[in-house]
């Protein structure tokens, strides 16, 4: 499998690297870093102080970096805005199969968005496994009711916390079945 991914707003390119690096090493899955763009004003809500998801994705879908080649190669944005979605107030990720676009944002992974120390290594991890779980809802994984795994619902950065880098036995059968091998 093939992912490009497209980094949004003033987010590290390091970062961004280093994630898809990570990500590369634990599954069958290859990722392209192409040119960052900004972040879509209109995508702003000044009610929410927060971005609006789905206007992102529409941006992220129109862009030369994100324009729809075929559903088999998505495309991936990464960014630091707090960004939510139709009536939740945020979300790590999501994704839009009828655009083949994903999109996780950082910003509620941050240990310092809940007052705690700056922390880059709970940040990577907490977003090579957001960019996993993205990904496998892009494959037609739906959320695992086992916790462990990287396809569990996290409504807090705790409860991705508490998630390990990989598919449960269940879903990789999943993924056996859809022919899909991320080993």
């Amino acid at each position: 499998m093939f992912v490009r991914v497209v980094p949004i707003g003033r987010i590290s390119g390091k970062f961004v690297s280093e994630v898809c690096g990570e990500i590369e090493g634990l599954m069958n899955v290859r990722l392209r870093i192409l040119a960052g763009i900004e972040t879509p004003r209109a995508a702003w809500n000044q009610m929410r102080r927060q971005y609006d998801a789905a206007r992102i994705i529409l941006a992220l879908s129109k862009t030369s970096e994100g324009v729809f080649i075929e559903k088999d190669m998505p495309t991936l944005g990464i960014t630091e805005e707090d960004v939510y979605y139709n009536g939740l107030n945020f979300v790590f990720g999501i994704e839009d199969p009828g655009a083949s676009c994903l999109l996780v944002s950082v910003a509620r992974l941050k240990p310092e968005f809940y007052r705690e120390h700056p922390n880059e290594y709970v940040l990577k991890d907490r977003a090579v496994k957001e960019v996993m779980h993205e990904i496998g809802h892009h494959i037609g994984l739906d959320h695992c009711v086992h916790t462990f795994c990287v396809m569990s619902f996290s409504p807090s950065a705790r409860d991705v916390d508490a998630k390990q880098k990989d598919f449960c036995k269940g879903c990789r059968i999943k993924l056996a079945i859809k022919g899909v091998n991320i080993d």
